[in-house]
């Protein structure tokens, strides 16, 4: 069967590229996704899903899905603004599960198997629409979860370019569609779902692995324009180049929270350190792009614990009057009768046209708070974290810090980061996660 050239260049990529020059970069955001994994695993939501896989599976793939739930859910990882892809949240877990079946899983492969799992799952985003299916009901990241599952893992197992390209191809085969609107539960089924996507991918390489085939004629322009739903620009899948890599373009969030809301949150901080007194806020105005300004308005934050993640009103009550609470994953004491719901209804969301212009490389917010006479306001387009400005290791420990909690913070930082190039850091980080090691 002929492989297209498409999954041929991929392949390629994948079983030959190197992290090379980007490894400290990719260090940063390997600490950064176990904050997020951390966070995921301790918070109520995530040892409900947790528990769920546990009692069905024990398996490297069982561990792939229940690592990728939890960092998921817990809205802290690390995103692509153009693709609105969270390519850590696919590629980590796969690197720490499957890592228990390759037989040379050293420091050095383990990182580039992250590097070209997120590389592909970004660049198929984008050939797909990137950040515009968002609008479409499709959330890109579940789209090229098995897709990049599958490249993390071949990378992993040593897979030359001709059984990856198998691996693709049976990644690919399994491309979901729209998860659906998340229901107002304590539970909702998206992260499961996420979990099964990225399993999938590790299955398709297992296969692979094992001499089964798959389809290699299967990327096209057409299959890709029917993912779509409108023609597709295969452009960002052509001329990969492991010199300039999209995980430098990939933003770390300071705060748990929908990447839509953070630069509302930034402004507002921002309008408070010059001097604005919260309790004497009247108002406040937050206009943002078209493309997201209903999200982060439609639901009251107190309908669940996502809608608190995405809610700009509830997001910016919580930076004015509870800002600890920003860096809590599990939300479970949060009150919206009182202050924080009142603070919340004062807060206006819509869209600017002239934002628009910026995004999807930015998501920007303009936030005008009246205070009295007092009128402020601010434009933001990048926000801590996001690649004009760089977290670098002091900026993660802090999250860590206040995410997870001091000692137990700086030390997974610390070890995360020195996995990159140890092996016997890359196992205590195995085993903070409860990954099985060789």
């Amino acid at each position: 069967m002929k492989t297209s050239s498409l999954l041929d260049e991929l392949a390629s990529f994948t079983a030959d590229a190197s992290a090379g020059a980007g490894r400290e970069r990719l260090a940063l955001h390997l600490a950064d996704a176990s904050i997020a994994l951390m966070a995921g695993m301790r918070s109520t939501e995530g040892h409900a899903v947790a528990a769920l896989i546990h009692r069905t599976e024990a398996s490297p793939l069982a561990h792939s899905a229940r690592l990728a739930a939890v960092m998921r859910l817990s809205e802290i990882d690390d995103i692509h603004r153009s693709s609105a892809v969270t390519a850590s949240a696919i590629a980590v877990p796969c690197a720490l599960a499957m890592r228990a079946l390759a037989t040379d899983a050293d420091p050095a492969r383990f990182i580039d198997a992250i590097f070209v799992g997120q590389e592909v799952a970004l660049r198929l985003a984008l050939a797909m629409g990137g950040a515009a299916l968002l609008a479409q009901g499709l959330w890109p990241t579940y789209l090229v979860a098995p897709f990049g599952a599958a490249a993390t893992t071949a990378r992993l197992l040593g897979l030359n370019v001709a059984r990856t390209a198998e691996a693709l191809a049976m990644a690919l085969a399994q491309t979901p569609r729209a998860v659906g609107r998340t229901p107002r539960t304590p539970c909702p089924g998206r992260w499961a779902l996420f979990g099964n996507a990225v399993r999938a991918g590790c299955f398709a390489a297992l296969a692979a692995a094992d001499g089964i085939d798959g389809d290699t004629g299967l990327l096209t322009d057409a299959w890709l324009a029917g993912i779509r739903g409108a023609p597709a620009d295969a452009t960002p899948l052509r001329g990969l180049d492991a010199a300039s890599p999209l995980i430098a373009q990939t933003s770390i969030k300071p705060h748990c929270s929908a990447k839509q809301s953070l630069a509302a949150i930034h402004g507002l901080r921002e309008l408070l350190a010059r001097g604005l007194d919260a309790a004497r806020i009247d108002a406040i105005e937050v206009e943002v792009p078209s493309a997201y300004a209903g999200m982060i308005a439609r639901e009251s934050p107190a309908a669940s614990r996502i809608a608190s993640l995405v809610s700009a009103p509830g997001q910016l009550a919580l930076a004015a009057l509870q800002p600890a609470l920003l860096d809590d994953v599990s939300r479970d004491a949060l009150d919206w009768s009182g202050p924080l719901g009142a603070f919340a209804a004062n807060v206006t969301v819509r869209a600017e046209p002239a934002l628009d212009a910026l995004y999807p490389r930015q998501w920007p917010a303009r936030v005008t708070v009246i205070a009295g006479p007092r009128r402020e306001q601010i434009l933001v387009v990048d926000s801590p974290g996001d690649p004009a400005l760089p977290f670098d290791a002091a900026a993660l420990i802090d999250k860590a810090t206040r995410v997870i909690g001091g000692r137990r913070g700086r030390d997974l930082v610390q070890t995360a980061m020195n996995a990159c190039r140890d092996a016997s850091a890359l196992e205590a980080l195995c085993h903070t996660f409860d990954v099985p090691v060789r």
